[in-house]
This record gives structure tokens, sequence and C-alpha cells, in this order.
């Protein structure tokens, strides 16, 4: 991170390979212990006054809840709310698709501490977004508190506004996860493929599609597709995903070969145990690490799961009627 902030790279990434980041190794024995990663989600951008009104409104909870803002000043009622919008709107831009502040979610186990959530979010937005205005909230409304951000995308002396893009938001859960270990809460921030998670979680919005038993539309044109056309054939990012998975599962050895040797000049003894006892949870994980999957792999064994399955019963079912002649 670069003492503006954030880098705000341009890193072009290629389906299926995934982020190209050296992660350290503490953050790799983070991910072999299997410990919590940390949630953090652009939810949505929002232009003009009216807009960004709206937004502060929802995540007030309409007056339930007043905002803290990056000076740590509190924004009370809708009035107010209405006024810090028009204030910002000074230097929010004509088009339509413009991008005048950022929705953006950080999320914390279940039951974790609301305020040691409201310390990390004054840590991360000092960190993250400085001279940059944003107001936050934090929601207890589901069985894990999570704070909801605004964050205005122009700076106060800055002619460019942030453009999110991968790097950015893996750097950002960093920030979180590091803020949230100081409070007592810890928290990894390791991408899917450093864990062998080829799929991104569900959207809010499929989530609830699925809870409804709906199945979404995006899912049955992809289920469709993955039936119809030639699905055994293994596909270029299926391939990608498949070598990044052996070279992560070659960092954690490698990472843990350097903490045996650092452990064989250690003196003292609780550090030695400490050092050897990491490395040996990351050459288990070399091993175990789980294998990346797509939906379309997925959805594939499935298919092949129930193939056998319905052959299995004709099978039965046939050698059942001929006992009975």
């Amino acid at each position: 991170m670069s003492e503006h902030g954030l880098g705000f790279g341009r890193e072009r990434i290629v389906k299926g390979h995934g982020l190209s980041i050296r992660l350290p190794v503490a953050e790799r024995v983070r991910a072999a212990r299997g410990m919590k990663q940390a949630v953090v989600k652009v939810r949505s951008f929002a232009h003009g006054t009216k807009e960004v009104g709206k937004l502060m409104d929802y995540i007030s909870q309409k007056d339930k809840l007043p905002l803290e803002t990056e000076s740590g000043t509190f924004i009370n009622g809708r009035e107010e709310r209405r006024q810090l919008a028009r204030d910002w709107a000074v230097d929010f831009d004509k088009r339509k698709d413009s991008r005048d502040s950022a929705h953006i979610i950080f999320s914390m186990p279940p039951g974790s501490d609301p305020e040691a959530l409201r310390r990390s979010i004054r840590t991360v937005g000092a960190k993250a977004f400085p001279g940059h205005e944003w107001v936050f909230a934090i929601h207890q409304n589901t069985d894990h508190p999570h704070a909801h951000m605004v964050l205005k995308m122009r700076g106060r002396n800055q002619d460019l506004k942030i453009d999110f893009k991968k790097a950015d938001l893996h750097e950002l859960r960093g920030i979180f996860a590091e803020a949230a270990r100081e409070q007592g809460v810890p928290l990894a921030s390791s991408p899917r493929a450093a864990r062998g998670v080829g799929r991104k979680g569900m959207t809010q919005a499929i989530r609830q599609m699925r809870e409804k038993q709906i199945l979404p539309k995006v899912w049955q044109e992809a289920y469709r597709e993955c039936m119809e056309r030639d699905i055994a054939s293994e596909r270029p990012w299926e391939k990608a995903m498949e070598e990044r998975n052996q070279k992560e599962r070659a960092s954690y050895w490698d990472d843990a070969q350097g903490l045996r040797a650092a452990a064989a000049a250690q003196q003292d003894q609780a550090k030695r145990q400490a050092l050897l006892k990491a490395a040996m949870d990351l050459e288990r994980y070399s091993r175990t690490m789980p294998k990346p999957k797509t939906q379309r792999q997925v959805w594939l064994e499935q298919t092949e799961r129930w193939k056998s399955k319905k052959q299995s019963e004709q099978s039965k079912n046939q050698k059942e009627s001929g006992w009975e002649r």
C-alpha cells in the first residue's frame, strides 16, 4: 500500500489464474490453519445527490442509526444526511453513469464484538482512503455484525477518482483483516486460489432466489450450455486453475522449508517450536489443499452421479423383475 492509500493498480488478470500475489508466509499459515476470511464487498455505486442521499438513508436504517464520518463526527437525521450529500455533490461528475460514491460492506464472523468492528472500520478508512470523505454505520440485523460504508470516490485534493480493481479489493481485505486482528478478531485475507476455492460466493440476490427454490436464469442458461455443448473437454481456464493450484501447493511447501531452516537457526526453544509447528501446518496443507472446481465441473460431477444412480436403480429393478419371473 502506498502512503496515499490503496495502489489502485491496473494489473490484467487472466481467467483461471487469479491474482498474481505473493502471499506473506504469515498469511499462508493463517490459511493453512483455517482462519476465518475477512469479507469485503463493493456492493454498489451511486450517482448524484439523490442517489447518494438514498444510500445514506439505507445504511442509517432510516434514522435508526447515526452515521460516523471520517473525522469522527456523527450525522443524525435525514436533513443532516441530505446536507452532507449536497456538500459531497460539489465534486460530482455530470455524467449519468458517473460513480460518485461506493457502497462497501465489511463483515466479521458471528459473535464478533460490534465495537471491535467499529474501531476496525475507523482504521481501514484512515489507511485505505486518506484524503477521502466517508460515512459508515454498524448493522446487527444478521447473525454477524457488519459495517456499511459510503465512500466518496473523488478525494478532497485529487483530480482522479478511485477506480476499484481486483488487486485493490484484495489489498482492502488485507487492511481490514489486519485491523480486525489488532482488535482481537482473528481474520485472514488470502485469495481463493491460495485456498483451493474455484468459485465465487453467491451474491445476495442469487442466495435469496435459492432460498425461495428459484433457479436463477443465469444458472439455467449456464447449465443448458454445459449440457448441450462439448461437456467433456476441459476449458482453458479450468486448466489454468489447475496449474495455479499446483503452484500454490508448491509455494506452501517451499515456505514450510524456509520456516524449518529458520527454526534450525533459532536459539530460543519456544520460538523454534512455533516455527516448526507452522512448517508442519504448511506441509500438511500443501498435501491436503482442496482442488478448485468451476460451477461447470460441479454440475458435470452431479450429472455423472445422477446417471450412475439411475443406472443402478434400473439394474436393480431388472434383477428383481427377473427373480419374480
